[in-house]
């Protein structure tokens, strides 16, 4: 084989490798997208600063806008698809988790109160109205990923509610915003 034939080879290659995303990335021609997921509660203080406490599902993700005009990006462009049992999740504002009069709400499995009947327990509410809460508020502002229009590269912390016993395979994070409709899957 010619050795011009074998470079055009390596370089078709190359160029089709260049454009295979890996796990956790997403891009087109305005925007490229990377995330990785915090499933576990110590990982997820870790990064946060503070403990959130049970039923959270942190993303950390870098946005590279890749337009000539600043693009607006937004916490509340993203949406957490859980493929094991449908559920989904939008990104929470650090209020929503822990400002003054935030709430916690939990559903209670079901049980059989006689045999052959189902019952729901009824949903349990809990109240975060306190100051105990405000290290964790500050925490979570200071990490999280920003609302802005941008021509630069953002990154920060995305948290959504979601039962956290799901496994990466099982997350889907999809992206609507400025820059269209983009997937990025953590299989």
């Amino acid at each position: 084989m010619k050795p011009w034939i074998i470079l055009a080879l390596v370089s078709v290659i190359g160029a089709a490798a260049d454009k295979t995303l890996l796990p956790g990335q997403a891009g087109n021609d305005d925007l490229q997208l990377s995330a990785s997921l915090l499933l576990d509660r110590e990982a997820i203080t870790q990064a946060v600063g503070a403990d959130p406490g049970d039923g959270y599902i942190v993303v950390r993700m870098k946005a590279i806008p890749k337009t000539e005009q600043p693009l607006r990006l937004s916490p509340d462009d993203f949406t957490l698809l859980s493929r094991k049992d449908g559920d989904r999740s939008q990104a929470l504002s650090p209020g929503q988790i822990a400002g003054k009069g935030a709430l916690v709400v939990k559903s209670s499995p079901d049980h059989l109160s006689s045999p052959g009947v189902r019952e729901r327990q009824p949903l349990k509410v809990e109240s975060r109205n306190t100051d105990e809460n405000l290290p964790l508020l500050t925490a979570l502002k200071a990490k999280i990923f920003p609302d802005d229009e941008t021509k630069t590269p953002v990154e920060g912390l995305l948290y959504f509610p979601l039962d956290n016993k799901v496994k990466p395979k099982d997350l889907s994070l999809v992206y609507k915003g400025f820059a269209g409709k983009l997937i990025i899957d953590f299989r």
